[in-house]
């Protein structure tokens, strides 16, 4: 007999007198391992413990705040710096010097550099830097390689401390900001934006924005002379994520600082947004097919005691994506809607709004706010059931380690808490608060804050395809305050 047919025959052999696994009990097995229906499937008792933001706090000085959380998976730094002031016009003129200055802080080179040399410094670096004004703060933002952090923070300082302001960078910025005006309401949603705002606000210089002759009429010396009021470092909250050496980071920053000085201005007078009272449904003409929606009504000005109740009303109401009721009824059951959802939002600068927001055909408007306002009355009325109540609870809690799901969300979830005048405790004390609310709370709630009768409905469509009555139209021309 051939060797080579020995051995084939030998390894036939040994591989058959090998005891297989019997199917039936790895089968057998399978079937006890999964439920018969995805409801009775057991998970272990969510257990999570938010990491504490006394861990990570430096101060750096008695005004300025260091949030630092190491992770050296990747050789990177990043830094976002809070600035606590404001940028709000003092007159008209003024909207558009603050909305060109913002973007061009950080697009218009330096008293040393031109905006090419910065440009061309930062990519060979692979770094980036960024800035804006806000209402309420300024914030700067630098990522870059670690090893080019000494390199770079530098050029940030002289970026946002001794900025050119170029003038061919202003005329391509005011070029570009005169197009986004001319074509702000091309989308359904940006229009809805700015008549939902229009009608339910009171005139507010936080609220203006510049045309475009505004825009047009900007030059060089009235960014010049706006530039030292803003990024003063009276109050500074600072998010660093990556890989670096806290100490080391700690000393840089401090040294940074010391030398960060501006002439400090007078502060530019903040003042919250009033709310106008007049409900109605207010219709600002597109010639579309699908009617943009937004309803809404005054809310809380955190911290409250109000908020965290109507934050779970809210998700039972609508902002629970397919298990909502408003999903349920006007998406599922009656097909009206692709995208419905309730919200309660959160602002701790003025009274926030809640309400809720949808698409739907134009011709099926009326009788989607009609289901709207039927499931909103009943859940007003007769509140949650148990399981409602629960999967709600559930869910806010399960997905607060979202935000701490890296060093960089880490860090600025603990910079941003502080900005609002949170405790070090509030992470540790939201899934007690969370867990505390009753399903009377959540009627009550519902009741007095998605009250319908009190809703303030604006609609970019056409009027006269929705069959609505009594309606104010707002002309497009008349959607600016």
């Amino acid at each position: 007999m051939p060797k080579i047919l020995l051995i084939f025959i030998l390894l036939v052999g040994c591989a058959a007198s090998k005891k297989e696994p019997e199917p039936q009990s790895l089968q057998q097995s399978t079937v006890v391992a999964i439920p018969e229906n995805y409801k009775d499937i057991v998970f272990p008792e969510f257990h999570y413990v938010a990491p504490y933001p006394g861990d990570y706090r430096i101060n750096i000085t008695d005004s300025i705040t260091l949030y630092a959380v190491r992770d050296t998976s990747l050789p990177l730094i990043d830094l976002t710096f809070y600035f606590k002031e404001n940028a709000i016009p003092k007159n008209k003129e003024e909207v558009a010097a603050l909305q060109l200055l913002s973007s061009l802080y950080s697009k218009g080179g330096t008293e040393t550099l031109s905006p090419a040399q910065v440009d061309d410094s930062l990519e060979f670096l692979s770094a980036k830097i960024g800035g804006s004004l806000g209402s309420t703060q300024s914030i700067i933002h630098l990522n870059c390689i670690s090893r080019d952090f000494d390199k770079i923070l530098p050029l940030l300082f002289a970026i946002f401390n001794h900025p050119r302001l170029d003038s061919a960078r202003l005329e391509l910025q005011k070029s570009a900001a005169i197009q986004s005006y001319l074509h702000r309401y091309d989308s359904p949603s940006s229009q809805l934006g700015a008549l939902s705002a229009r009608v339910a606000y009171k005139d507010n210089p936080r609220l203006w924005k510049a045309d475009s002759a505004a825009i047009a009429k900007i030059k060089r010396k009235d960014l010049l002379a706006l530039k030292d009021e803003f990024f003063v470092p009276q109050r500074v909250i600072i998010a660093a994520a990556g890989n670096f050496n806290t100490d080391s980071l700690k000393n840089t920053l401090t040294k940074l600082f010391s030398n960060w000085k501006k002439p400090k201005k007078a502060e530019r007078k903040f003042s919250e947004v009033e709310y106008n009272k007049h409900i109605g449904i207010f219709v600002s003409e597109k010639d579309i097919s699908q009617a943009n929606i937004t309803m809404v009504m005054p809310f809380v000005k955190r911290p409250h005691p109000d908020y965290y109740q109507t934050a779970i009303a809210s998700y039972i109401l609508g902002g629970s994506s397919f298990s909502s009721r408003l999903t349920n009824t006007v998406r599922t059951q009656n097909g009206l809607a692709y995208s419905i959802y309730s919200f309660a939002k959160s602002d701790y600068e003025d009274v926030a709004l809640s309400g809720v927001s949808l698409q739907t055909k134009v011709e099926s408007a009326k009788t989607a706010l009609q289901l709207i306002r039927e499931e909103v009355l009943k859940l007003g009325k007769e509140g949650p059931t148990d399981e409602e109540l629960n999967f709600a609870k559930k869910s806010l809690i399960e997905s607060m380690p979202g935000m701490f799901e890296n060093a960089e969300t880490t860090a600025n979830t603990f910079a941003v808490s502080e900005f609002n005048g949170r405790s070090l405790e509030h992470y540790r004390e939201y899934p007690e608060k969370v867990k505390a609310v009753t399903k009377e709370q959540v009627r009550a709630m519902t009741a007095k804050y998605f009250n319908p009768d009190s809703f303030k409905v604006s609609i970019v469509g056409s009027a006269s395809k929705m069959g609505l009555d009594s309606v104010t139209i707002i002309p497009i021309s008349a959607l600016e305050f």
